[in-house]
C-alpha cells in the first residue's frame, strides 16, 4: 500500500487536503470519487526515512489507536470505515503500517482480534477482550474501556518517570561540576602545588585524581556508553532479568513502588475483564499475564489453583503479597455482595492514590537529600583545594 496526498473539493465546495493509502494511483482516485470528491491534484507521497527513526509501536501509539477507534465506533461507523478514516489521517509511520495491515487482514475475512494478535505490541489481555467484544458485538464499549485503561497506564508511567527525572538532573549537574573542577580549576593551580615539597596527602590525591580525569575521561565516557548500550541490548538476557527481578522484590524503595504498580495493573485488568463478562478463572489467568514480577505471577497462579479447587476468591487472593489485609477485606465484601468489578476498581483507584502520594513524598525527600549530597561532593573538593593552598602558603613562609 502506498501513501497518496491529494487536494479535492466536496460537493458543497469545501477544499480538502489530506492523505490516503491505496495500492495504486487509480485506486486512490476511485476512493476519492466514491466519496463524492472533485479531485484537483493527487500524487504519491515518498517519505525520506532516517536510519535511526523509530518504527515500532509505543504504548502512546496504541492508546491513540484505541481511543480514536472507540470514538469512531461510538459514532456508528463500521469497523472497516473507521480504520480507513484513521489510516488517512495518521502521520506516525508505525501506526500507519499497523492500520494498513489490519485493513488488509479484515478485507481478507479475518477477525480484528486475529489481525491484532499478529503484532507483538498488543498483549494477550488486549486481544482477549477484543475477541470477546467481537463475539458479543460490544466493540465500541470494549475499546472505550481499553482506552481508559491505557490512559491510566500512561499516567502511571509519567509518574514513574517524574520520580526519576529530578535525581537524574542533580546527578548530571554534579558530574558537570566535577568535570569542570578537575579539567579547569585544579590544572590551573597544579603548578603552584607541584613546586612545593612535602605536600599533604589530600593534595597529592586531588592532583592524581585530576590527572586521571584529564588523561582518561574520554575513555571512561566511551566505557559508560558501551556498558549502557550492552545493558539495553541484553536487557532480556536471563541474568539481567534475574537481577532486575531481585531488585524489584528485595530493594526497599523499589519493592514498595513495584508492589503498588503491580497491584494497580492487576486490579485494573480484572475490573476491565469482569465488565466484559468473563468467567473469574479466565479473568485471573489473563490478569496474571499482565504482572511483570515472577513472584507475584507465581502467587496469583497459586491463588487461581485454589479457586479452581473450590476456595473463595477473597481468601485465595488474600494470601498473596499483592493484597494486604485491608484490600483483602474489600475483596471479601465484593465477593459477598457480588460487586467484584466495583471492588477491583476501588482497589485500583486507592492504589493509584497511594502510589501518587508515595511519588510526591519521595520527590520531597530527594530534593534536599540530593542537593546535600552534591554539596558534600563539590564542597569537599573545594575545601581540599583551599587547604592545599593554605599548606603551600605556609611552606613558602
Amino acid at each position: 500500500m502506498a501513501k497518496f496526498t491529494y487536494t479535492a473539493y466536496t460537493k458543497s465546495g469545501v477544499k480538502q487536503q489530506a492523505a490516503l493509502f491505496a495500492a495504486s494511483k487509480q485506486e486512490a482516485e476511485q476512493q476519492l470519487k466514491a466519496n463524492g470528491l472533485l479531485i484537483i491534484e493527487i500524487k504519491q507521497h515518498f517519505e525520506h526515512k532516517l536510519a535511526f527513526r523509530n518504527s515500532t509501536l509505543t504504548v502512546k501509539d496504541i492508546e491513540f489507536f484505541t481511543t480514536e477507534l472507540a470514538l469512531l465506533l461510538k459514532s456508528g461507523l463500521r469497523l472497516d470505515r473507521g480504520l480507513t478514516i484513521l489510516q488517512q489521517n495518521v502521520e506516525n509511520q508505525a501506526l500507519a503500517n499497523l492500520l494498513d495491515n489490519i485493513l488488509q487482514e479484515i478485507k481478507q475475512g479475518h477477525a480484528l482480534s486475529d489481525a491484532l494478535a499478529a503484532n507483538p505490541a498488543f498483549d494477550s489481555l488486549y486481544i482477549g477482550l477484543v475477541k470477546i467484544a467481537e463475539e458479543t458485538g460490544q466493540l465500541a464499549d470494549t475499546f472505550a474501556k481499553l482506552s481508559q485503561e491505557m490512559k491510566y497506564q500512561l499516567e502511571l508511567s509519567a509518574k514513574i518517570k517524574q520520580a526519576l527525572v529530578y535525581p537524574s538532573v542533580i546527578l548530571f549537574v554534579c558530574i558537570l561540576a566535577l568535570l569542570f573542577i578537575f579539567n579547569f580549576v585544579v590544572p590551573n593551580m597544579s603548578q603552584l602545588f607541584r613546586d612545593a615539597g612535602n605536600l599533604p596527602w589530600y593534595t597529592s590525591l586531588l592532583l592524581d585524581v585530576s590527572d586521571f580525569f584529564v588523561s582518561y575521561q574520554i575513555h571512561l565516557g566511551v566505557v559508560v556508553v558501551l556498558l549502557s548500550a550492552m545493558a539495553h541490548s541484553y536487557r532480556d538476557h536471563q541474568r539481567i532479568v534475574q537481577v532486575t527481578q531481585w531488585a524489584k522484590e528485595r530493594l526497599p524503595i523499589v519493592r514498595s513502588a513495584n508492589l503498588m504498580v503491580e497491584r494497580i495493573r492487576f486490579s485494573s485488568a480484572i475490573a476491565t475483564m469482569l465488565s466484559a463478562g468473563l468467567a473469574i478463572d479466565k479473568v485471573l489467568q489473563l490478569a496474571s499475564a499482565t504482572l511483570r514480577t515472577q513472584r507475584f505471577k507465581f502467587e496469583t497462579n497459586a491463588a487461581l489453583d485454589n479457586i479452581r479447587r473450590g476456595n473463595g476468591l477473597a481468601s485465595s487472593l488474600g494470601e498473596t503479597s499483592l493484597f494486604p489485609p485491608f484490600f483483602a477485606s474489600l475483596l471479601t465484601i465484593g465477593e459477598e455482595s457480588a460487586e467484584l468489578e466495583q471492588v477491583f476498581n476501588e482497589i485500583a483507584d486507592r492504589s493509584r492514590t497511594q502510589f501518587y502520594a508515595w511519588v510526591s513524598r519521595l520527590l520531597n525527600l530527594l530534593e534536599p537529600l540530593l542537593i546535600m549530597v552534591m554539596g558534600i561532593i563539590v564542597g569537599t573538593v573545594v575545601v581540599v583545594m583551599m587547604l592545599s593552598i593554605s599548606a603551600v602558603t605556609n611552606v613558602d613562609l
